[in-house]
């Protein structure tokens, strides 16, 4: 699915920040508002920093729609074909032309949703227009006339009077007219995405002969999956091993995690995947992400054994920032009144540093993370090989 906007998001009740690509899935969406302090449902204020297509959308898409409105139309219009988008512009072009003022959320829905409503031309002016219904037997009027005169026709005067006539307008990618009634999707539509059962969502396919070709009939594939689930999807692709087969992540519980890890080994990406399951299960999402980043993480079998000993690990959701840190360690260690005068004559930003190194925390987007026993907190990675050495 092709991203349509990017766009920075702001807590309404914290300073918290951060960007998302939309549309983003139920897992992405968790993720923008986890790192807001937020809960799914809760609307974050959203700005604009990039288009991908779509730009025309922008003056109509004010800050009453919220979050999920704008993911819902994202969604739509991130699957469409080039006719489709076609379609789509000429449909709002129609629908800017009907009246004054922007153009709701709702109606760009309805639209996004319509496109199969409409007919479109590869025409992008009058005279291409009126050329091509000529020749196409789409003026009864010019049946009869010989072919040494079709070529004095004025063809720009019989496309303006067709685009008249039908209400049609152009796009950018050419002549649209409206032949259906439109669908009314908005008021049925479930703005706030579902949790899949999925932890992690692959598409496979068998990998070509030659290195520049595509795989060919990819199939999605959701972990954690069964044997005989995996079993059943290399039966289909002529019994070949998971050595011959191209994995690709399309989403997972944790989008920033397999971005950077070599997941061509569907076995380990199933464990992971049972890992989320159990993570999202336990309300232990966000503290397993925290300490991912924390660890330095890029290896499936590390992220693994992080979630066989998440209990390790402390995490302070309300300290993301140094100035936070050092603010809550002023409260343990002074009374109120004191706190509030000491705080006046400290800079907080290198207070809260030194604290941290001395506990041996990290910061992240999701809180500061520290292990219980005092520890650094070293990759995990790195602690897997110590264990192997101390093991020889």
């Amino acid at each position: 699915m092709d991203k349509v906007f990017r766009v920075e998001l702001f807590g309404e009740k914290t300073n918290r920040w951060c960007e998302l690509e939309l549309p983003a899935t139920y897992y992405g969406l968790l993720d923008a508002l986890d790192k807001l302090q937020m809960t799914l449902g809760e609307k974050p204020r959203w700005e604009f920093l990039e288009h991908h297509g779509f730009v025309f959308l922008q003056d109509h898409l004010a800050h009453e729609c919220d979050l999920y409105q704008l993911n819902a139309l994202a969604t739509c219009l991130g699957q469409m074909n080039g006719r489709e988008k076609t379609a789509f512009e000429g449909l709002f072009n129609m629908e800017v032309a009907k009246k004054y003022g922007p153009i709701s959320v709702a109606t760009m829905i309805d639209l996004a949703y319509s496109t199969d409503c409409c007919h479109v031309v590869n025409a992008s002016t009058d005279e291409q227009l009126g050329r091509f219904y000529a020749e196409n037997d789409f003026i009864p009027a010019l049946d009869k006339v010989p072919d040494p005169i079709f070529e004095y026709l004025d063809f720009e005067k019989l496309g303006r009077n067709a685009r008249f006539e039908e209400g049609g307008v152009f796009a950018n990618g050419g002549y649209v007219t409206q032949h259906n009634e439109l669908k009314q999707v908005y008021d049925s539509l479930a703005l706030i995405p579902e949790a899949p059962e999925y932890g992690i969502r692959l598409t496979v396919g068998k990998c070509p002969s030659h290195s520049d070709e595509q795989p060919d009939n990819r199939m999605c594939l959701d972990l954690p999956a069964t044997q005989e689930r995996l079993d059943a999807v290399l039966e289909a692709y002529g019994g070949a091993s998971w050595s011959e087969m191209s994995v690709q992540v399309e989403d997972s519980a944790m989008p920033a995690l397999l971005e950077s890890m070599d997941c061509n080994d569907v076995h380990e990406l199933n464990e992971l995947a049972k890992c989320f399951k159990e993570m999202v299960a336990q309300g232990d999402l966000s503290t397993y992400k925290a300490v991912i980043l924390a660890a330095d993480c890029h290896d499936i079998a590390a992220a693994v054994r992080i979630a066989e000993n998440l209990d390790d690990y402390l995490i302070e959701p309300d300290q993301r920032t140094p100035e936070e840190v050092a603010v809550e360690e002023l409260r343990f260690i002074v009374d109120e009144h004191s706190r509030s005068i000491l705080q006046k004559h400290i800079v907080l930003y290198s207070y809260g540093k030194d604290v941290m190194a001395s506990n041996n925390a990290l910061l992240t987007p999701y809180g500061l993370v520290q292990r219980r026993d005092g520890e650094p907190i070293r990759s995990e990675e790195m602690q897997a090989e110590k264990a192997g050495m101390e093991m020889m």
